[in-house]
């Protein structure tokens, strides 16, 4: 068995035998911060902090724990499109038991319909961060070109072939195609979603439909044209790409600027945020990349203490007071933090005197429900080498998706499901 990595916060001080004793499982950076504050105003439950790698690292190691039955950690973090993968296998607890619909107004709605089912009968989680886009770019590139933020999906294609045009050696922004969330996010927004499923043995995959297809042609003219950089998001390519002009937008979340900053050096503070591009003029439809949550694990000796720190954790103020500073910076879910002027007004170094967070905010206020299937970590690791092509060139985004519509169906019904497409 692999070695954890493992901060241990000091316990308070009370006798062992009448403290509650949990593992929380979590890969952000600084949140022994949180734990060490939970700690010690709750001197009743002691909660040691385990990092065993971030993402599908993490949930291959959760789903053996389950399979074998030792090791499962009382509260994980767990990203918002793997939770019908657990939810399926009655390996979470339902929170609703213990209190969490009252946490359901300080989240916007496609938050809370990411951790619940049934109308709020069910609460699989509590809501942490989310990933809500917006338009990152460098002020100084667009300036050069003369280009303003796009305010429509017609005026990015437009101003995207332009600036291709002027300089065959820059792109507007990349397409990274490989990235399956960043791609449904955008079908999101373009009332384009692949996926229905509200829990049972029935899920809907529809990527060849009138609207999938409308969206593939949208990209796949750009594509054609080499007007955006077929390159890999969130990779020392996409950062060096943005640092030295070739892109000069980033289509990012809100958690992105933690990164991309720290892998800035010549365009620092050129940056700005925009609201993204909307499908209709006027319209204000934001869109979800990303994000995480805290499920009390169904095997936890003390749900209802499991419960208290993973509500502590994402639905109290002084745990996102810490978690929206370095070295956390996640970018809240909770509405509160959302409307503080502390956090609207927060500063990065990327932009300079410029206020980036307003954009992204209004991201977070107005994304759209989506459903996820309880099979996307099959999704995401076939999606690798089913979008590699359009990276490159060589393959229409179009027939990627009709080729991915196969693989999937043939998936889910060989896991035992229902398809309706």
């Amino acid at each position: 068995m692999a070695m954890l990595a493992m901060i241990t916060v000091p316990a308070v001080s009370a006798s062992a035998s009448s403290v509650t004793q949990l593992v929380f499982w979590d890969w952000s950076p600084g949140q022994n911060r949180l734990v060490a504050l939970f700690n010690s105003t709750h001197p009743s439950i002691h909660v040691t902090l385990e990092d065993v790698g971030g993402g599908n690292a993490e949930y291959v190691k959760l789903a053996d724990a389950i399979k074998s039955g030792t090791g499962i950690p009382d509260v994980a973090e767990v990203e918002y499109d793997e939770i019908p993968s657990f939810e399926i296998t009655n390996s979470v607890a339902n929170l609703a038991m213990y209190g969490a619909n009252k946490y359901k107004s300080d989240f916007p709605a496609w938050v809370w319909n990411d951790v619940s089912t049934g109308g709020g009968a069910n609460v699989w989680a509590v809501p942490d961060d989310t990933g809500p886009l917006a338009d990152l770019y460098n002020a100084v590139e667009f300036a050069k070109y003369k280009l303003t933020p796009p305010t429509t999906w017609a005026q990015f294609a437009t101003d995207a072939i332009a600036l291709h045009k002027a300089n065959p050696n820059a792109y507007m922004t990349n397409f990274s195609a490989t990235d399956l969330q960043w791609v449904l996010s955008l079908m999101a927004q373009d009332n384009a979603y692949p996926f229905t499923y509200t829990g049972g043995s029935t899920v809907g995959i529809n990527f060849t439909g009138p609207k999938q297809m409308a969206f593939a042609a949208y990209w796949d003219k750009l594509l054609a044209a080499h007007a955006v950089n077929g390159t890999s998001d969130v990779s020392v390519t996409s950062f060096t790409d943005m640092d030295n002009g070739t892109d000069a937008l980033w289509l990012s979340s809100g958690w992105g600027p933690s990164y991309m900053q720290a892998d800035l050096k010549a365009t620092l503070g050129d940056w700005r945020a925009a609201g993204l591009p909307q499908w209709t003029m006027g319209a204000n439809v934001g869109a979800n990349w990303g994000g995480s949550c805290f499920p009390v694990m169904a095997a936890s000796k003390d749900k209802a203490a499991a419960a208290e720190f993973a509500e502590f954790a994402g639905a109290t103020l002084p745990s996102w007071n810490l978690q929206v500073t370095n070295p956390t910076l996640n970018f809240p879910g909770f509405v509160p933090e959302l409307n503080l002027p502390s956090f609207k007004n927060l500063k990065l170094t990327m932009s300079g005197s410029a206020n980036i967070h307003p954009a992204f905010i209004n991201s977070a206020k107005t994304s759209s429900l989506v459903e996820w299937p309880p099979f996307m970590t099959a999704a995401l690791t076939d999606s690798a080498t089913a979008f590699a092509n359009v990276m490159n060139y060589k393959q229409t985004l179009a027939s990627a998706f009709a080729s991915f519509q196969t693989t999937l169906v043939n998936y889910a019904k060989s896991e035992g499901f229902k398809v309706t497409t």
